[in-house]
């Protein structure tokens, strides 16, 4: 697949529009987003002309990443990198999905370690912002902190993605080449596990009543039957109102309930006197 000027641009800018540390005015809501390898999936379908691959393989990066938590600032993988160049990179090689998961999982292990770089690096500007401040120049330390870190960010996140994205299937072929095969095996076997990691995570925080886990037995029955999503949907949908119903009704029965022993005992204080 070749790739223009024009395209690798768009990659990207679009990359650094989903760094964490990109002061863009929406903030972090839409940095978050274009993080995602799901969005990330897409929008390189749509730059490359071929959505329905960017969107196969953004779907299977992003299943590995379902349960990715930041814990005390130290991420395991950008985010950006895992959604923007790993993506690109295999579109233009024409890999397979588990060679592009397995991509994802590289680039993003040394992205995370760039960052951590990036924001060493960022002490400079406290230096310089410090100097500005002794002086009394609030707007030099003002302009030392807004363009300081959005310049580097951008000529790291944009550069690295745009000088990858244009050098094309070749480099792309000898990237994944020059990967041992006991990496790639380890990275493939590391992407099937961590959708199941990232599930278990997610369940144990959003499930709190373990009666729920019912529901979520009955939706891998149903895909494993060979259901269709939308007939999935539909029950799930259908069940969720019956669920409501039947909660909305054991509420007024207590209620109710709770009201007549109210009346009981009146009727017992008034018998008394």
């Amino acid at each position: 697949m070749d790739v223009t000027i024009f395209q690798a641009i768009m990659i990207g800018i679009a990359c650094w529009l989903g760094s964490i540390e990109n002061p863009q005015p929406l903030g972090l809501a839409l940095s978050d987003m274009l993080a995602r390898p799901i969005v990330g999936g897409t929008i390189i379908g749509l730059i490359l002309g071929d959505l329905k691959t960017g969107v196969t393989i953004g779907a299977a990066i992003q299943a590995m990443y379902l349960g990715n938590v930041v814990a005390g600032g130290v991420a395991a993988a950008d985010m950006s990198f895992v959604s923007y160049p790993s993506i690109a990179l295999a579109m233009i090689a024409g890999a397979d999905t588990s060679v592009a998961v397995t991509l994802a999982t590289t680039i993003g292990v040394l992205g995370a370690a760039l960052f951590t770089a990036y924001e060493t690096f960022m002490s400079v500007f406290n230096a310089m912002a410090d100097r500005q401040l002794d002086k009394g120049n609030i707007e030099g330390m003002k302009r030392i902190y807004i363009f300081g870190p959005m310049v580097t960010s951008f000529t790291m996140r944009f550069g690295i993605t745009f000088v990858t994205v244009l050098l094309g299937a070749t480099f792309a072929q000898n990237f994944l080449n020059g990967i041992p095969e006991i990496v790639l095996h380890i990275m493939s076997v590391l992407g099937g596990v961590l959708p199941a990691v990232g599930i278990a995570i997610l369940l144990s925080n959003t499930v709190k009543d373990k009666k729920m886990f019912a529901f979520f037995l009955l939706g891998i029955i149903m895909i494993s039957a060979k259901m269709n999503m939308v007939t999935v949907a539909v029950v799930a949908g259908c069940l969720a109102v019956i669920f409501y119903m039947l909660s909305s009704n054991n509420g007024n029965q207590t209620n109710n309930s709770n009201q007549s022993g109210s009346f009981d005992d009146l009727n017992d204080e008034e018998a008394v006197l």
